[in-house]
C-alpha cells in the first residue's frame, strides 16, 4: 500500500493565480428562476454584493472533468474487486465506476482495529483523480476559491431565447436570460497542498487547456458562450524540507515565486506523463 500523501504532515504548497477574462459572454447562472416579475427569467449568479461572479466549484468541475477524460484515455479501472491504487479516472457519481462505493466504505467503518485506518484504505482504493480532487471519503488537496470580478463591475445583458417542439419544429415557450458580456475580468486563485509533481500536472493540464481556451465556463456552451482565457498567470510555490523558506513562509507567509509560469507548467505535465507511461508499461 502506497504512503499516503494526506494532512498529517504540511509538505509543501502551490498557489496559481492568473486573470480569468471572458472572450464570449459568460451565463453563470443561480439554479432557479427568477421571482421578480419584472426581472429576467433566468438571472446570473450574483454575491453579496449585488455582483455577478463564477463560484470556484463551477471552474473546479470543468477543469476534474477534462482531466479525468484525458486520464482515461491512459489508464483503465482496474478488475471489478480491485483497488484503484492512484491509477486511472473513475466515475465519482456512479455506483459501480465509483472508486470507493458506499458499501465497501460503510464495512471499513464497521470493521476497524486491523492497524489500518480509513484514511489509508480510502487512499489505497481511490484512482489518480480522487486522491487530489477528493471524494465522499477523502478531502480535497486543491482548492478553488471563488472567481470575483476585477476593479469594474461586469456588464450584463439579456438575451431572449426559445425553446423548441422536437415533433412539430415549432417555438413551444419563450423566455429570456441574463448573461456576463465579453470583457469582464475575474480573479482565479487555486492552491494545492501536499502534492507530487505528477498530480500537479494533472492541474497543470487543465490550467493549460483552460489557458489555451479548450474549456468553456457556465451554461448554454451549445450556444457559443463561456470561452474564456487566462492572462497574467503566476505560481508560487513552498516545499518545507527548505527550511529557510518554511521559516520565511511562516515569519510571514511569503511563497517564492516561479520565474517561468509556462515552463514550470510544462514541466509539471511531463511529470504526469511520465507517471502514466510508467503504470501503463
Amino acid at each position: 500500500m502506497s504512503t499516503p500523501l494526506l494532512w498529517d504532515q504540511f509538505r509543501n504548497r502551490m498557489v496559481f493565480e492568473a486573470r480569468l477574462v471572458a472572450v464570449s459572454a459568460l451565463r453563470i447562472g443561480r439554479g432557479q428562476e427568477s421571482f421578480d416579475p419584472t426581472g429576467t427569467d433566468l438571472p446570473v449568479l450574483r454575491g453579496v454584493d449585488e455582483r455577478p461572479f463564477i463560484p470556484g466549484s463551477s471552474l473546479r468541475g470543468v477543469l476534474r472533468s477534462y482531466v479525468e477524460r484525458v486520464v482515461r484515455s491512459f489508464e483503465s479501472p482496474p478488475p471489478p474487486g480491485e483497488p484503484w491504487r492512484g491509477r486511472g479516472a473513475c466515475n465519482p457519481l456512479s455506483f459501480t465506476d465509483n472508486c470507493l462505493p458506499a458499501d465497501q466504505v460503510k464495512k471499513w467503518r464497521q470493521h476497524r482495529g486491523d492497524g489500518l485506518e480509513l484514511a489509508h484504505r480510502a487512499w489505497d482504493a481511490s484512482c489518480r483523480v480522487c486522491r487530489l480532487f477528493g471524494s465522499t471519503v477523502l478531502a480535497s488537496r486543491v482548492r478553488f476559491a471563488d472567481l470575483l470580478p476585477v476593479d469594474a463591475e461586469p456588464v450584463t445583458a439579456i438575451r431572449d431565447g426559445v425553446s423548441i417542439n422536437r415533433e412539430k419544429e415549432t417555438v413551444e415557450n419563450k423566455y429570456d436570460f441574463e448573461v456576463v458580456q465579453p470583457g469582464a475580468v475575474f480573479a482565479l486563485k487555486v492552491v494545492a497542498e501536499n502534492v507530487t509533481n505528477a498530480e500537479l500536472g494533472l492541474l497543470a493540464l487543465g490550467l493549460q487547456a483552460l489557458a489555451r481556451g479548450e474549456i468553456d465556463v457556465g451554461g448554454f456552451k451549445g450556444r457559443g458562450l463561456g470561452r474564456v482565457r487566462l492572462e497574467s498567470p503566476t505560481v508560487r510555490w513552498l516545499a518545507t524540507d527548505d527550511r529557510e523558506a518554511l521559516k520565511a513562509y511562516l515569519r510571514t507567509g511569503t511563497l517564492e515565486p516561479v520565474p517561468d509560469v509556462e515552463k514550470q507548467l510544462s514541466a509539471w505535465v511531463d511529470a504526469l506523463i511520465a507517471d502514466l507511461e510508467e503504470a501503463s508499461a
